[in-house]
């Protein structure tokens, strides 16, 4: 079994893809992009841990249709019956279906899963060793980045202001709630401006050796299963081609409207993230 696994999250378009290609590359770690979402499927709907059997195989049906990830559930089913703490939970679950997902690779686990920073508590509990990170983006680009790429219709892509409140409200809670050794928030500006800094740091604070060779943008993949690919193909890369174009799409991308109502909603937590309010702003 084990204790120290890693959750990487934030909000869609906030970098969470780019930290995971980096830290996947560590010889020691697996880092999953979204595919299992164990807290996303499982623990918010409050299935029972006595239901293992139709959990894992939920898991591995879905895995399977979506990514052609395929799982020895088996395996699996005979590792949670056995584990050495006797009582099967959610905790004991999802860890063997991650090391299962992942091949027994040996493996320091890890996951990537948006959406999910209000359960970095509950991941802390389960796991009293493990690490969690959460990533945080200017929100106006966060807002023209998903404009311009999601299937949403209408106006439903100005969901992303409140997902940005909601994360960076948090991101700020914890901060101060949270112990240092079980919570790293990161911006993703600060990972573009400053990469190996920054991503040695994070080595740091998930105790792993950092080797500047292994960030290399080249080594670096994204996607899972089947569609993963290389994260330097600038038609599928979640990784910005340069350091301009990471920053302020927002100025060409908002219109006056969106940025009006993103700064009006999110001008506090901005200021606490220091990211400065466009000129037209008013109080």
């Amino acid at each position: 079994m084990l204790d120290n696994p890693i959750l990487i999250t934030g909000v869609y378009r906030s970098g969470t893809t780019m930290l995971t290609g980096f830290l996947d590359t560590h010889e020691n770690l697996e880092i999953d992009h979204p595919s299992v979402q164990y807290f996303r499927y499982i623990i918010k709907k409050n299935i029972s841990p006595n239901h293992y059997k139709d959990i894992v195989h939920s898991i591995a049906e879905r895995v399977n249709f979506r990514y052609q990830i395929k799982l020895n559930t088996s395996r699996i089913l005979s590792e949670i019956e056995n584990n050495p703490e006797g009582e099967v939970s959610h905790k004991i679950i999802y860890d063997c279906v991650m090391r299962g997902r992942n091949n027994y690779s040996g493996k320091r686990w890890g996951e990537k899963t948006l959406l999910e920073w209000t359960n970095i508590p509950t991941f802390i509990d389960m796991y009293p060793s493990g690490k969690t990170i959460h990533i945080v983006r200017d929100p106006r680009d966060v807002l023209a980045s998903y404009k311009n790429m999601t299937y949403e219709t209408k106006d439903k892509y100005l969901d992303a202001i409140f997902n940005c409140l909601d994360s960076m409200s948090h991101g700020i809670k914890y901060s101060s709630t949270l112990s240092k050794s079980d919570y790293y928030l990161v911006k993703f500006e600060d990972i573009i401006n400053n990469k190996m800094e920054e991503l040695e740091k994070i080595c740091r604070y998930l105790d792993i050796e950092f080797n500047e060779a292994n960030y290399d943008q080249d080594n670096v993949k994204e996607g899972v299963g089947s569609g993963t690919v290389n994260l330097t193909v600038k038609s599928q890369s979640s990784f910005p081609s340069s350091k301009s174009k990471s920053f302020k799409r927002w100025h060409t991308s908002l219109s006056s409207d969106e940025l009006n109502l993103a700064e009006g909603l999110l001008s506090n937590v901005m200021k606490h993230f220091d990211y400065k309010l466009s000129d037209n702003f008013n109080d």
